[in-house]
């Protein structure tokens, strides 16, 4: 499922692009929480910054669905075992649910991280 070489290439994007944003502004932006959102992007770093945060929910998003995915697949076998095919059928629609909804609110993080706005210009 996960190749090796794809984990490998999305690690050393992830430390590019964190490695751009220490280098990329030498403008202080206005302190803030770590975990307090922008209100919006006025500079390149915040740029890459940002781009940097959304890459990691989407890799994140993948991952928290994928193994939900394994979930469902395990529990339909187990089913399967234990009751037949029809026990296999509903585990899988049970398990599809349980997915799904995760996957939306992994989504949702996603869109979070890359929904700050550009500034608008200095008058």
């Amino acid at each position: 499922m996960f190749r090796p070489s794809w984990i490998r290439s999305l690690v050393c994007a992830s430390l590019v692009a964190l490695a751009a944003v220490g280098c990329a502004s030498s403008e202080k932006p206005p302190a803030r929480s770590p975990d307090q959102q922008p209100v919006c992007r006025d500079s390149p770093g915040d740029d890459v910054q940002m781009a940097a945060k959304t890459g990691v929910a989407g890799a994140k998003t993948g991952v928290v669905t994928a193994v939900e995915g394994v979930k469902t697949a395990g529990r339909a076998t187990v089913g399967f075992v234990k009751g037949g095919s029809g026990e296999a059928g509903r585990q899988w629609n049970e398990g599809k649910q349980d997915t799904r909804q995760v996957a939306r609110e992994s989504a949702a993080e996603t869109r979070r991280e890359g929904s700050v706005p550009v500034c608008p210009p200095a008058p």
